[in-house]
């Protein structure tokens, strides 16, 4: 016995108006059919909400308690209504975003700096795990999608995925480095004496550049990319990074890249978005992504 928020919305009228005529006309309705929407109701549960005379109508004790009831209702009615509008815009509603650890270390800021300013009614979650721990939880739907790099994603028949941007890697140090006092020229072998320093998602030491550390593993392995920057400008360590992480302490000559010959010609990785293939994101999402999207492709 579902109530017809329609019904409800006439009685409220026919209370504002306290005369069925004045209210049909107000609801674009015939008086009729304003008439016979309050009798059917009032049949349907078998109580009187009005009564009538020739002057007008009143509300009687129970139609008094509908009242109320029915102002209460029609009003979450209009504020679901307009949730759901403001979603489809994506302009509210709840996200929950996972970011690997190296795009966190280009994005996050920006990102949320242009969220909040953009859609200041949207409740964005982020977590930012390695690529792993972000896909279990895309498994469990715990998240909506992540972005991470293309490299430390398994194959998995479950997840669409779609490539946002490339960065390139390299390798940087303090300025002031051994490695770069006399001929800007030097044996890569040499790099192999000093610290090297990765994060751990995604594993940074491809062969080709195992190669040049003699199959040495790094030193320091870490996902917090604030406390390797400071390790790299605060001692010897060589810092296999990508350039966006660290574009303020290049353009200061803080850090600086190493001109390594045997470097590979391509150093770019895949950064990719990732989600359940039979998961459908939501506006806010897509929003959202996009704004991440853009910034990893300014470099």
């Amino acid at each position: 016995m579902m109530l017809d928020l329609r019904v409800l919305n006439n009685l409220v009228v026919v209370a504002q108006e306290a005369n069925i005529s004045r209210a049909a006309e107000r609801l674009n309705l015939s008086q009729p059919a304003l008439s016979r929407s309050i009798a059917q109701l009032e049949a349907k549960f078998g109580v009187r909400l009005l009564d009538r005379s020739r002057i007008g109508v009143t509300l009687t004790n129970a139609g008094e308690d509908l009242l109320a009831k029915a102002r209460s209702l029609l009003g979450q009615a209009v504020a679901i209504e307009n949730d759901l509008l403001m979603q489809s815009r994506g302009d509210s509603g709840r996200i929950r975003l996972g970011v690997g650890p190296l795009v966190s270390g280009i994005v996050m800021e920006s990102l949320l700096i242009k969220s909040l300013e953009r859609w200041p009614m949207l409740s964005v979650v982020v977590d930012v795990e390695p690529t792993m721990n972000l896909v279990l939880r895309l498994m469990d739907a715990e998240i909506d999608c992540c972005i991470c790099a293309a490299s430390t994603l398994e194959p998995n028949p479950s997840l669409a995925i779609t490539v946002l941007a490339q960065i390139q890697m390299g390798f940087f140090v303090r300025a002031g480095h051994p490695l770069l006092t006399g001929s800007a020229a030097f044996n890569p072998k040499d790099m192999a004496l000093y610290p090297r320093m990765t994060g751990r998602s995604p594993n940074p030491l491809a062969p080709s550049f195992q190669s040049i550390f003699e199959g040495q593993p790094p030193t320091l392995e870490c996902d917090n990319f604030s406390i390797l920057k400071q390790v790299a400008l605060h001692t010897d360590a060589i810092w296999y990074a990508s350039d966006r992480v660290i574009s303020d302490e290049l353009q200061s000559g803080r850090l600086i890249e190493l001109p390594v010959s045997t470097m590979p010609a391509n150093r770019k990785i895949d950064i990719v978005l990732a989600h359940l293939k039979n998961r459908t994101l939501s506006p806010a999402t897509r929003q959202v992504v996009g704004v991440a999207k853009s910034i990893l492709q300014l470099g």
